[in-house]
């Protein structure tokens, strides 16, 4: 098990480090402008329905409905189930897919509020095009969760290398003919690729495929209403997207394209840390509930949300102190300018200082539904998107962008406080001086690493500096912890 999520992390930090890659091409090949926030607010509006149909809740929902009716059932019967949901799942998909494209000028207009009548027209075509990426994720999402279930990770986890080397090549391929166009082409082909990559291993366990479809499936039934409570609560992340984006199109041209490119810098550590941790310690969490073992369920998440902080504090430092030297790095060059670098660090700093609320959501959420409650996210996801409409509301107009990350941010925070009160009250007496200790541990030794870093590192080259400052700070931070922890490893890294 542990090998297999040591390879499923490295995949998914190949494909995070493909994504910084993409958003450089297009970066550089598009900066910050209306046309980059036409495709943007484009790709929101297809991972809107990406999510909620083909990746986030597909998962949790299939595989405990699969394994019950192959056990109880047969295997034919099962994979009965795999026929009527994916066709259920195409045509519910085409039928979004084609409403969002015929719509499209509504949804952007009225939803999304474009002004500019020229970014509109750009963003309604993009949509058009993008909107029947929707039929493909909602396949691969169902594939990927049956490949899961018969342990065949790697493939599904390398669903998004392919996402990202489609766009990187489509984008280099296009640009001069198709211009902003062809990524939404690429966008488009890279859910097709995702399908195809998956099909033979898909075949190889179905050996076959039935076109016909049972609405009157019990398990199909099933697995709807089991679907409905995560769903709600992706629901209520994607709400927040949306809305900073509605509230980002009212600002400056570019807004849109910052907050996207400051996104992919915090949510690596998050993907590659927090997600990764999460998918590791949920079977631990889920075993722990089914035998009664209070204490194992409490070692168990006592462990991960530690680990997580010693993780991901250093990340926050980082990314706040250096955020104009990274974005530098990263995005700085062709059509990329010093003033984009300004508005995407200052964006990236506040997401940043967020990092450990967005990310232990991931960890609690799951420790809830390892309890069988799926109740308590919801309630606390739709809290949280109250409080960043009424902040967005409040804030946008007078701090622009910052009032906006700000929003998420704080929202975030509820949404991490109502988890953690939830989980310690209700499930697990958990020790909060303990995950204090590691946090004041963590952010001291950080901190000590910038200093040292700041006083002893000066070059010339500012590219050259900062991948030393950066390089210099992973060394330094877990040189400190290895020296004072290195009589109980177990307490840091507890197998």
């Amino acid at each position: 098990m542990f090998k297999s999520s040591l390879i499923v992390m490295i995949i998914n930090m190949l494909s995070r480090i493909l994504g910084l890659v993409r958003e450089i091409v297009i970066a550089a090949f598009f900066g910050t402008s209306g046309y980059t926030d036409a495709y943007f607010a484009s790709t929101r509006i297809a991972n809107f329905f990406t999510t909620l149909l083909g990746e986030g809740s597909l998962g949790t929902a299939f595989i405990p409905i699969y394994d019950e009716i192959r056990e109880e059932k047969s295997v034919e019967r099962a994979n009965d189930f795999v026929y009527n949901l994916t066709n259920l799942l195409i045509s519910a998909s085409f039928t979004i897919s084609l409403f969002t494209a015929l719509f499209s000028d509504f949804t952007l207009k009225y939803i999304l509020r474009f002004k500019d009548p020229e970014m509109l027209g750009t963003a309604s075509i993009l949509l058009k095009i993008m909107a029947f990426y929707l039929v493909f994720i909602s396949i691969s999402g169902l594939i990927s969760s049956l490949l899961n279930n018969y342990g065949k990770f790697y493939i599904s986890t390398l669903v998004g290398v392919v996402f990202n080397l489609t766009i990187i090549f489509g984008a280099m391929i296009t640009k001069n003919k198709l211009g902003i166009y062809g990524l939404g082409i690429s966008f488009l082909l890279s859910g097709l690729f995702q399908v195809l990559i998956q099909l033979p291993s898909f075949f190889k366990i179905l050996k076959r495929y039935k076109f016909a479809f049972n609405y009157k499936d019990e398990y199909v039934k099933k697995f709807l209403l089991l679907m409905v409570p995560t769903l709600i609560g992706i629901f209520g992340y994607q709400i927040n997207e949306l809305v900073d984006t509605a509230f980002a199109g009212s600002l400056k041209l570019g807004t849109i394209s910052a907050i996207n490119y400051a996104s992919r810098l915090y949510l690596l550590p998050i993907g590659v840390f927090a997600i990764s941790l999460s998918v590791v310690i949920f079977p631990n969490l889920s075993k722990a509930v089914v035998k009664k073992n209070n204490e194992l369920f409490k070692a168990t998440i006592e462990r991960g949300m530690n680990l997580l902080v010693i993780l991901i504090v250093p990340s926050s430092l980082g990314l706040i102190y250096y955020s104009k030297e990274i974005i530098s790095l990263l995005f700085k060059r062709g059509k990329f300018t010093t003033e984009s670098v300004i508005i995407t660090s200052e964006i990236l700093q506040v997401y940043a200082i967020g990092l450990i609320f967005f990310s232990t959501i991931h960890l609690l959420t799951r420790a809830h539904y390892a309890n069988k409650d799926r109740k308590l996210p919801v309630i606390s996801s739709l809290i949280a998107i109250g409080v960043n409409i009424t902040l967005d509301f409040l804030l946008y107009k007078k701090y622009t962008h910052r009032g906006l990350t700000f929003a998420t941010t704080f929202s975030a925070m509820i949404n991490y406080i109502i988890l953690l009160i939830s989980l310690k009250t209700r499930y697990s007496d958990i020790s909060l001086i303990k995950y204090m200790k590691f946090l004041i541990i963590s952010l001291v030794y950080s901190i000590l690493c910038i200093f040292i870093i700041e006083k002893f590192i000066h070059i010339d080259n500012a590219n050259i500096e900062i991948i030393t400052k950066l390089l210099t700070f992973i060394i330094l931070y877990f040189s400190f912890l290895s020296i004072k922890y290195l009589k109980d490893k177990k307490q840091i890294l507890d197998k």
